[in-house]
């Protein structure tokens, strides 16, 4: 199922809500034609604060939930409330910036069937789930880790208009699962992600590891290869205070480059 290479893909420049000293060099990155659209993790608590700053950026958005880090926890029903009251915040920001995208992590410590109620509970279409790796950076147990609890969601009802898929924590999953992650890529495909994110990692690790683009393992150029053209693509390589941006355009650099290799 891994296809011919073809990059006429939609990039996009991962960002949190309280990044609006960035957006001033975001907006030249985006004349440059670096990107075109922009992931806003939500931190809880800045809507207020931030909002006419992203509304002034005229660019495309896609919105990504708080997850497990930020005070939602669908897995856990004693969140219930927090959880509410966070992604609403980010359904403000999705509204108010034409998003019709809200990423959302399921849940970890906790049950899946808690995680289907709580997406019920939310009463929102503009959900789209996306993949885990099966263990955290803390240890926890992540939940929606394999294609068998997304078949779970899409049962439930829960997987409204396809899926985020995660590269990297797909080849983490496949780690715990022992198998070849384009096994794992594969079956998640038949979900129909409707967004993908990139980074690079180490495949002999379970744990999610963000990397720039060539210092990893991941075997990127087919990753790529699996995106249909116009793709929505977020990359997700580490975030370097100062360096940033120019880290974005090195690694965009980077995929283009690969993209015109031969096989």
């Amino acid at each position: 199922m891994l296809n011919k290479m073809d990059f006429h893909l939609k990039i996009g420049l991962k960002l949190h809500s309280t990044n609006i000293e960035l957006i001033p060099d975001a907006l030249t990155l985006k004349k440059e034609g670096f990107f075109e659209y922009v992931e806003l993790y939500i931190i809880p608590g800045s809507y207020k604060k931030t909002i006419n700053h992203w509304e002034g950026l005229h660019v495309p958005f896609v919105i990504h939930a708080p997850h497990s880090y930020h005070g939602i926890n669908l897995a856990q029903s004693g969140k219930w409330e927090t959880n509410l009251k966070n992604f609403n915040e980010a359904r403000l920001f999705a509204d108010d910036l034409y998003s019709s995208i809200i990423i959302l992590h399921s849940g970890n410590n906790g049950f899946i069937d808690e995680t289907i109620r709580q997406i019920k509970l939310l009463n929102e279409s503009r959900i789209i789930l996306e993949n885990k790796p099966k263990i955290g950076l803390n240890d926890e147990m992540c939940i929606g880790w394999s294609p068998f609890e997304f078949h779970r969601f899409a049962d439930a009802g829960v997987l409204y208009d396809g899926m985020a898929l995660d590269f990297g924590h797909a080849v983490y999953a496949a780690r715990s699962l022992g198998v070849d992650a384009v096994e794992i890529v594969n079956e998640f495909m038949t979900f129909n992600p409707k967004i993908f994110h990139l980074s690079d990692g180490n495949s002999f690790s379970e744990k999610d590891v963000h990397l720039n683009f060539g210092a990893g393992d991941f075997r990127i150029k087919e990753f790529l290869s699996v995106i249909p053209d116009n793709g929505l693509l977020t990359i997700e390589t580490p975030c370097i205070q100062s360096r940033y941006l120019n880290n974005f355009i090195d690694n965009v650099s980077f995929l283009r480059n690969i993209s015109c290799q031969k096989t």
